[in-house]
């Protein structure tokens, strides 16, 4: 299977394998100064967008690293290039910029693909606007070089010598601000100074263009080779001209400094469908003078060819039941359903005596099932290998990471000064002294050693090729309060705290409390729980990354708890354990916990409350869904595939369809204009 399978997962298109990336644009109070350094306190709390690629979606060892804010006035700007050598030649304004190595910004304002903005600026801090009526691939797209950003303000601080080839250089930063007048008014349309609706979202790339170059005595010399594209949405093509893969851009109402998460578009898969059969049928139409009237369409595309000339393509998203259109003059159009499908997640263990054609048959009934996600528990090698077979069957796939609980991690056992320590002394290192079960082998979160090995741990897992996301577990410390429906289990009370599960007291955590005097013992420690995971969380990102992370059922009781407040948490997206068996509450608790948890966070973190299957009736799975859903999650956990009966699998399956069969159908999209 081994060859098999490395040949079909290396086959597999971009836009097979994900979808473009979201960004969430903070406000700032008040504008940058744009002198191209960003050093305002802003630009220290906006988050940066994912890492740039090659445009054809590789990785990529140069950096650029890219922020945004805006206001009422403008779009801001932040870019920042490593670069050796600093060169460039370009002096007038609108001439073609990318000859030299450049920063590029693309702007769909209404994200249909037509009328966009496009920006280049190099390190004379030249620049050239233009706008682009629609894409090159239609062979007359009106590009409008004459048309200005009226009021742009841009700079650039090189950090290093310009046209100086003898020596070594660090790199550029780029600064813009963008008046909105240029950005949601259209060439046709007067300008003014609205900005977007809080919320609303553009979609928007950032490209950088580099060429390898040679030093010599009078400057540097040009090797003979293509330039490098490296871009924040790859389109999977030698071609930044393809909207539909550009990144999708939120504009919160919150400030840059309060975290939000980027929760993915989910209907986007369902949209590149439709521009997928109109590019074949623009190169059909390139070879052979018309379009091809008798092609066989994907399954999910109706076409109907009103002439030779002209076509329109309609498909519904079955994950959210959006109706759309797109027709052969690029003229894309959209209507969206009331109340969007969650995503599906299930965690596995999984047997690892199955062979991988028992794993991939199993993945491909869970695909079938509505499942969309698996977060695979085990070894680098073992997720590897299942990471292969889910996604030759259509899932996406998180690797599932234990982290402050280690049971038998042997590097971590040869330093019993990383483990908790609880109020009366005792560490979790020692087997005799570890809180209720023999795994809770829990570590320090402030201990710099452990934090630095987490760090190398998530950089092991994200190199995994097709890889989706990394769900770390356990970012907590052991129960100072256990769930109430396990306390008869092991013969306590735990209505007060119990010195012998409260941790952690460790000698460097006692230390760093004593130096930081603004929080009680308590909020020390969430904090310090926190923090460890923002940091990991950060490094996931930096990979290209989900970061999600399985936490209690809302932030108060985790607080409580375990010592885990994740709404201070900077998720992509949280899975409580809405287990209501363990609280001795009934199915419908879960629900209401849930909603609890979505007000507490105010909204800002996806939420996707697990279900706990061996609690739950097969025959009452589908009502408990739909219990979730009406809640306001983004998705729903599944606890997992061990406890996934055939039983689950069909009520699962049943529920799945009629979502599909409850979706606008595609007969019902909006008529050609």
């Amino acid at each position: 299977m081994r060859p098999l399978l490395l040949t079909l997962t290396a086959g597999l298109p971009l836009m097979a394998q994900e979808l473009p990336p979201t960004y969430v644009c903070g406000r700032t109070p008040t504008p940058p100064v744009i002198d191209g350094k960003g050093e305002e306190a802003a630009w220290q709390t906006a988050r940066e967008l994912t890492p740039f690629r090659d445009i054809e979606g590789a990785a990529i060892p140069h950096h650029c690293r890219v922020k945004m804010l805006w206001d009422d006035t403008c779009l801001y700007i932040l870019a920042d290039m490593d670069e050796e050598h600093l060169w460039a030649s370009r002096t007038e304004h609108d001439s073609i910029i990318y000859h030299d190595p450049d920063f590029e910004v693309f702007i769909d304002p209404d994200g249909d693909g037509l009328n966009y903005i496009e920006l280049e600026i190099n390190a004379l801090n030249t620049t050239w606007d233009l706008f682009v009526t629609r894409p090159y691939h239609f062979n007359d797209p009106h590009i409008l070089h004459d048309w200005e950003i009226k009021g742009l303000k841009h700079a650039v601080h090189l950090r290093g010598t310009l046209n100086t080839p003898g020596d070594t250089d660090a790199g550029w930063s780029v600064e813009l601000a963008i008046p909105w007048s240029s950005i949601t008014s259209h060439a046709h349309l007067p300008r003014t100074s609205k900005a977007p609706e809080s919320g609303s979202c553009m979609r928007m790339n950032f490209s950088r263009v580099n060429w390898q170059v040679s030093p010599t005595a009078g400057g540097y010399t040009k090797l003979p080779c293509p330039e490098s594209n490296h871009v924040w949405a790859p389109t999977g093509k030698i071609n930044i001209h393809l909207p539909e893969h550009w990144g999708r851009v939120i504009f919160s109402p919150n400030p840059a400094s309060e975290w939000e998460a980027a929760a993915p578009d989910l209907s986007h898969g369902a949209k590149l469908r439709l521009y997928e059969t109109l590019h074949a049928q623009l190169e059909y139409r390139s070879k052979h003078g018309k379009f091809d009237t008798e092609a066989k369409l994907p399954s999910s595309v109706n076409g109907v060819f009103p002439t030779k000339d002209f076509f329109v393509l309609t498909t519904t998203c079955e994950k959210t039941g959006t109706c759309m259109r797109l027709d052969s003059e690029g003229l894309f159009s959209a209507i969206p359903a009331g109340q969007k499908q969650p995503e599906l997640y299930l965690w596995v263990h999984g047997a690892s005596e199955r062979t991988p054609i028992e794993w991939l048959q199993r993945f491909t009934c869970y695909a079938e099932a509505g499942i969309d996600t698996v977060i695979i528990d085990g070894s680098i090698e073992r997720i590897t290998q299942l990471t292969r077979l889910a996604k030759m069957a259509g899932l996406r796939v998180f690797a599932w990471f234990w982290t402050l609980n280690r049971p038998g991690d042997t590097t971590a056992l040869q330093h019993p000064d990383w483990y908790a320590v609880n109020a009366l002394g005792k560490s979790c290192h020692a087997p005799q002294d570890r809180p209720f079960v023999e795994y809770y082998q829990f570590l320090c979160p402030s201990n710099k050693e452990v934090q630095q090995y987490m760090q190398e741990q998530v950089r092991q897992l994200a190199a995994i090729p097709g890889l989706d996301g990394i769900q770390l577990d356990y970012m907590r410390l052991p129960d100072v309060e256990l769930p109430r429906g396990l306390w008869a289990a092991y013969g306590l009370n735990m209505s007060q705290v119990i010195l012998a599960f409260d941790y952690c007291y460790c000698d460097k955590c006692k230390s760093a409390y004593e130096q930081q005097n603004n929080r009680n013992w308590k909020q020390f420690r969430t904090a310090t729980v926190a923090q460890l995971f923002n940091a990991l969380a950060a490094e996931v990102r930096r990979h290209g990354l989900t970061a999600a992370c399985a936490v209690f059922p809302s932030p108060s009781m985790a607080a409580r708890m375990v010592h885990q407040d994740w709404s201070q948490f900077h998720a992509d997206l949280v899975l409580p354990m809405a287990y209501h068996s363990f609280y001795n509450e009934t199915a419908s608790w879960a629900a209401d916990i849930t909603r609890r948890a979505i007000q507490e966070t105010n909204g800002r973190l996806p939420v996707a409350p697990g279900v706990h299957l061996p609690d739950m009736q097969p025959e009452l799975l589908p009502q408990h869904l739909e219990t979730l859903r009406a809640a306001g999650v983004q998705g729903i956990g599944l606890f997992s595939d061990d406890e996934l009966t055939a039983e689950h699998l069909q009520q699962l399956r049943a529920w799945h369809h009629a979502q599909r069969m409850s979706r606008c159908p595609v007969d019902n999209a909006p008529s050609a204009k």
